[in-house]
């Protein structure tokens, strides 16, 4: 009984596309590079504000998308019902991340840093765009700045302190 977990200790790994099947299973898009956090998976939540988990029946590649069939789901009306919906897990259920790896949830409200350390502004959204994430913030002149996340563009990301700093390229916050 823990009661329910609070929405900000809940992470989306994934977002249900489509039914698959007349049996309630549902195809994914990853929203993780690590997929195995997904398949490995119990049970799950749906939606960042769920108060319950799901109990997971089975989790399966099926022509390299995941496939989820959850208890209670049983038929395609049903499945239908969850086209859209995100699929989460909380924070003592991801695994490990290696050292130079972040949970992109984990950099927002970070503070961007100049090359010099000088403060840019709090990321404020992440976008994901196919490429590189781009963390994106206000900046001191009303304006908003548009960071890709790539090792390019990033020198440095300080979790415990709150900081990430770019590196000095010419025409990056323009």
């Amino acid at each position: 009984m823990g009661g329910p977990i609070p929405m900000k200790d809940l992470f989306i790994l994934a977002e249900v596309l489509r039914p698959h099947g007349l049996r309630g299973d549902v195809v994914l898009r990853p929203l993780t590079d690590h997929l195995e956090t997904l398949t490995s998976a119990n049970k799950v939540y749906l939606g960042l504000s769920a108060s319950d988990p799901v109990k997971v029946q089975n989790i399966r590649l099926h022509k390299g998308n995941p496939l989820l069939k959850l208890e209670g789901i049983d038929d395609m009306n049903a499945a239908l019902a969850l086209k859209g919906q995100s699929i989460c897990l909380p924070r003592e259920d991801l695994i490990p991340l290696d050292e130079g790896e972040y949970f992109l949830h984990d950099l927002v409200g970070l503070v961007l840093l100049d090359h010099l350390g000088n403060e840019i502004g709090p990321v404020e959204e992440i976008m994901e765009t196919g490429g590189p994430p781009i963390l994106t913030g206000p900046l001191p002149d009303g304006g908003e700045f548009m960071i890709p996340f790539a090792p390019g563009t990033i020198d440095e990301v300080d979790l415990e302190n709150g900081t990430i700093r770019i590196v000095n390229l010419p025409g990056l916050l323009v």
